[in-house]
């Protein structure tokens, strides 16, 4: 009943309701037809993947702010050389959350050996453009270890993707046979 008994009770009805409309009401529970099941209908995300491994939320939070970061980066590149830094930064984070790992501890030995490429190509990434900006500023030649940065970043980029490309499949693997066993 109500706290106050001389205020009318208000039955709701749920069909006028948005995105209630495939929805029955039987008391205090809401409950699906077939219609929600295939579209999604009014249900949460989060109930929609049931029986399916999910992203962990550590890794969806990578995605989140390596993605505004990358975005950050390139928009602010053009005109700070920090931008070009954070860029990198950001598409580091975003590969570090692809190369997770379903099951409980979601960062696999995959995932730090992105992080290690990772970082390793944001440092050379800055190194090389920071030698190349003192150059310019300069007007001078760059030292002869700015290849070398350029080099190493190049490699430490391939590491990186082919890492985040092998977890992608092994997870898929798994997924399919969960008779896979956990390397990573």
């Amino acid at each position: 009943m109500s706290e106050h008994p001389d205020l009318p009770v208000a039955s709701p009805d749920l069909k006028s309701l948005p995105g209630a409309s495939n929805c029955q009401y039987r008391g205090s529970q809401n409950t699906m037809t077939d219609d929600d099941a295939t579209t999604g209908g009014s249900q949460a995300a989060g109930e929609i993947s049931v029986g399916r491994p999910r992203m962990p939320l550590g890794a969806r939070r990578l995605v989140l702010i390596g993605g505004l970061g990358a975005l950050a980066g390139v928009l602010a590149g053009r005109y700070y050389f920090a931008g070009l830094i954070l860029a990198a930064a950001g598409i580091t984070l975003l590969a570090l959350a692809l190369s997770y790992r379903t099951g409980t501890p979601w960062f696999s030995r995959l995932s730090w050996l992105v992080l290690a490429a990772g970082a390793l190509w944001t440092a050379s990434t800055a190194g090389y453009w920071w030698l190349i900006d003192a150059a310019a500023n300069g007007a001078a030649r760059p030292p002869g270890n700015t290849s070398l940065l350029f080099y190493l970043g190049i490699g430490s980029l391939v590491i990186m993707l082919a890492t985040v490309l092998a977890a992608v499949i092994l997870r898929g693997t798994r997924a399919l046979k969960p008779s896979v066993p956990d390397v990573t």
